[in-house]
This record gives C-alpha cells, sequence and structure tokens, in this order.
C-alpha cells in the first residue's frame, strides 16, 4: 500500500525548525550541487497579468529526495488584504514516484534563503566583521537577522525598512530575542557595517554605491527577475561576485541590470557560492575586497530543506496523514 502523503500547514511548521539544522542543511546542499550530485531543471517562470508564477524542480543526490514548488506573486493582494505570495512544496520518493508531503512553501523558502544569506557571509566576509545591516523588514528580513547572527558575533545590528513602523518593530523583537538591534536609514547603515543583507522586493536601488566600505559583504537575496534591483548598479564592478546558480544570476539576479548596462561584462562572477564552500574556487584574497553574493534561489535548496522538514515532522507527529488514492 502506497504510504500516506503527509500535509503540513504554516502553524503546524511555525518554531519547529531552528537555523542550527537548516544553515548546514543548505551549506552541504550548496557544496554537493557543485559536485554535480544533484539535478536542476531550469526556474520555469510565467508572467500574468497579476503578477508572476514560478516553478522550481530539483532532486538531490544526497537526500535522494525530488520536490516541486509552484510560488505566486501578486503586489495588488495588499489591497485585497491577502498575503502578496502563495507557494506549496511537494516532496516525493524519487523511486515510487510517491507523493511524500505537500507543505506550506512561503516558510521554508524563506528560511532556506536566509539560510544561504548567512552561509555566504560565513564564507566570503571577514572573520572580524561584527555589524551588520538588514534592508527589508518583512518575513524574510526577520529570518535573516537570526540567520546573521548565527555566523558573526555581531556587536550591532541595523535594522531598514520603507516602512519605518515595520523597522521598528522587528527591530523591538529582535531585542527581545537578544539581539542588538536598532532602526537606522540604508545609507547610515551601511556606512557603519561589514555585512549587508538585503531582503526586499525593490525595483529601485536601496544600496548606495558611496555607502559601502572596503571589507564589506553583502548578501543580495531579493532580486530573482530582471525588473527587481537592490544595489546601485555602479557598486557591482567594485565587488568581488560569486552566485548560487552563475545562469539564473547573469539573466535575473542582482547583476543583471548592471550587466545589461555594460558596467559589467558578460560573465562577471568569479565563481558559485558552492565552489567556495567546496573549496574548488578562491573566496574572499583579502580585508579589503568588497564581496557580493548574489542568490536567487535554487530547486535543491528546497529539496534539502523540505526533506529535513519531513524528518521533523515524522519524528514529532506533526501534520495530517492523507491519502488520496485511497477508495
Amino acid at each position: 500500500m502506497a504510504r500516506p502523503t503527509l500535509v503540513l500547514t504554516r502553524a503546524d511548521l511555525a518554531g519547529r525548525i531552528g537555523f542550527e539544522a537548516v544553515i548546514p542543511v543548505i551549506e552541504t546542499c550548496l557544496a554537493a550541487h557543485e559536485r554535480g550530485e544533484d539535478l536542476l531543471p531550469p526556474k520555469l517562470i510565467v508572467e500574468l497579468p497579476g503578477g508572476i508564477a514560478a516553478c522550481l524542480a530539483g532532486y538531490t543526490k544526497a537526500q535522494h529526495a525530488l520536490t516541486l514548488k509552484c510560488g505566486q506573486e501578486r503586489a495588488a493582494n495588499r489591497q485585497r488584504e491577502l498575503p502578496t505570495i502563495h507557494a506549496h512544496v511537494l516532496l516525493y520518493d524519487p523511486d515510487t514516484g510517491e507523493l511524500l508531503m505537500i507543505c506550506e512553501g512561503l516558510l521554508p523558502t524563506v528560511l532556506r534563503t536566509a539560510a544561504a544569506a548567512a552561509v555566504a557571509a560565513k564564507h566570503l566576509a571577514r572573520p572580524d566583521s561584527r555589524v551588520a545591516t538588514v534592508i527589508g523588514a518583512g518575513q524574510l528580513g526577520r529570518q535573516t537577522a537570526l540567520a546573521a547572527a548565527q555566523v558573526s558575533d555581531l556587536e550591532q545590528l541595523w535594522i531598514c525598512d520603507a516602512l519605518p513602523a515595520a523597522a521598528t518593530a522587528l527591530a523591538t523583537e529582535l531585542r527581545a530575542a537578544g539581539l542588538p538591534a536598532a532602526v537606522a536609514t540604508p545609507a547610515a547603515a551601511v556606512a557603519q557595517s561589514d555585512l549587508v543583507y538585503t531582503c526586499t522586493n525593490s525595483t529601485q536601488p536601496i544600496v548606495p554605491a558611496n555607502a559601502v566600505r572596503p571589507g564589506t559583504h553583502l548578501s543580495c537575496m531579493g532580486a530573482d527577475l530582471h525588473t527587481k534591483i537592490e544595489c546601485a548598479p555602479d557598486l557591482l564592478p567594485r565587488c568581488r561576485l560569486y552566485a548560487d546558480s552563475i545562469a539564473q544570476c547573469t539573466a535575473r539576479g542582482e547583476a543583471s541590470q548592471a550587466i545589461a548596462a555594460g558596467l559589467l561584462p558578460a560573465e562577471p562572477f568569479v565563481a558559485t557560492l558552492g565552489a567556495v564552500i567546496a573549496g574548488t574556487a578562491p573566496g574572499r584574497r583579502g580585508a579589503g575586497e568588497i564581496t557580493l553574493y548574489d542568490g536567487t534561489g535554487l530547486g535543491v535548496q528546497d529539496t534539502a530543506i523540505a526533506s529535513l522538514i519531513y524528518r521533523l515532522a515524522t519524528d514529532l507527529g506533526l501534520g495530517t496523514a492523507v491519502r488520496f488514492g485511497a477508495t
């Protein structure tokens, strides 16, 4: 008899998964992918009249698992009092084809994205980095701040957002969790920071080029479409650039607009982050370099975290078991 499908809601998952588990899983996933152990079809993006749909698939040898994720983004949902993003992850046994799990997809996506940002800082930032800026006080910004604190001994954490009330609320929450958080404007915060994490859906530059000091590391996680941008394009020629996927980042990542404008060469990336983790490519060469990680998101990251969630949910008895094929 086929195994049942475990259905997990956001409420089932919230508060159950910590970065002490997620960060090593994503770090291992990126290195394994660089070694060619996975299958990663191109990301499918469908531009619709009201927004976009994105479909990602990934098979990982390490977990021996396959996932499909479909996400929908609708900016107008703010006026409808609905979430702007809906997403779901499906986890399959690649041998039998059984659907093992369906889970709410936004929280896993935010967790694996935040973890990748932190992994990039772990491998590319100066070891003495103590001051960080998180730009974007939404769900990704919140989780990125928590992930950043796992890989750096932070003495100051600046929170920035276009909505000052959102930045203040997040900084208050983070202080209650024991982090040294305060609110500042992006220009003021970046000018004082060793680490910069961008976590927005912005279509206009937020990080001014002249505010970024030598020796800074940036993890840019918001731009996954050619229309999105978080850093001033003239900053990027000053940076040593790394990608999660060079093909994806060249086409629609943070660097894509600078490439299109001729500010960067057609192939501006030193290597993938996975290659740095695996030890097959060099990372930071000196304390004065500016390093930038362009993270557009990989389907194998979804597979890695979905496998983690499935193991956790099975061990803890979370979710609802459904037999779709039962008569």
